[in-house]
């Protein structure tokens, strides 16, 4: 397995600012309205035979505050729980969510109010979000908004904090230790001698998942934390978490 740090630079298997209409499938448009698409990746640039196989590093537009999927309890499943969610990767590399749509509180299941303070946060990320988009055409590169050139070079940001390797403790962690994570999976921590020394063992029906990779939010949308990415090849399961 391949494992880098701090993706700055492009190639064939890295592609930025996918659309929406490649990522979901069409039986759930609505998947549109919840995530922004950052970045395609093709699987042989961790493993070889992985190759042909693309997932899509995506942010949620939730939380507000707290965590994604704190306030919709009721419609939670066996792929789903607070700060967790699951997609199947079909045949032609679609994203098909493995939970309800109800999972997500910026719907009118919920009465969302679409004129609220919290929609209007939700709007500063899309604005952000087409921001990074426009100079990334114009300058081949993800750059900073404030300061988008130095010394005549575009002063670029990371696509991607971490692609591959094993997986880093971090407060994302907290939900294991607490048995709250999708009944679905299996999830333990091991802790070693030094406070340094730990291995994660998450699973689903006994096969393994892989970190794919991790991003900073902020380095797309303007705010949030981190968002991880991990894979089960088997069953083709992508599984998300994020660290604030």
């Amino acid at each position: 397995m391949n494992t880098r740090e701090n993706i700055s630079e492009l190639n064939e298997n890295l592609r930025p600012f996918p659309e929406a209409q490649d990522i979901f499938v069409k039986e759930q448009p609505w998947l549109k309205n919840h995530f922004l698409p950052l970045m395609s990746i093709d699987l042989a640039e961790i493993n070889p035979d992985w190759a042909g196989q693309k997932v899509y590093m995506i942010c949620p537009f939730e939380p507000y505050d707290g965590y994604i999927g704190n306030n919709t309890t009721k419609y939670h499943n066996e792929y789903t729980a607070p700060n967790w969610l699951a997609f199947r990767l079909t045949e032609d590399n679609k994203f098909e969510f493995l939970g309800k749509e109800g999972y997500f509180w910026r719907t009118a299941i919920h009465y969302w109010d679409f004129n609220s303070e919290m929609e209007k946060e939700f709007q500063k990320m899309q604005q952000f979000y087409e921001k990074y988009k426009a100079n990334f055409e114009k300058y081949g590169a993800l750059v900073d908004l404030h300061n988008p050139e130095r010394k005549g070079k575009p002063n670029k940001k990371n696509y991607l904090e971490r692609l591959g390797g094993e997986i880093e403790y971090g407060n994302w962690s907290s939900s294991i230790e607490r048995k709250e994570y999708p009944k679905a999976f299996e999830m333990k921590i091991q802790y070693g001698k030094d406070d340094e020394e730990v291995v994660f063992d998450i699973s689903y029906q006994g096969n393994p998942f892989y970190l794919i990779a991790e991003t900073g939010a902020y380095d797309w949308v303007g705010s949030g934390g981190y968002i991880i990415m991990m894979y089960e090849p088997i069953n083709r399961i992508v599984l998300f978490t994020f660290d604030y």
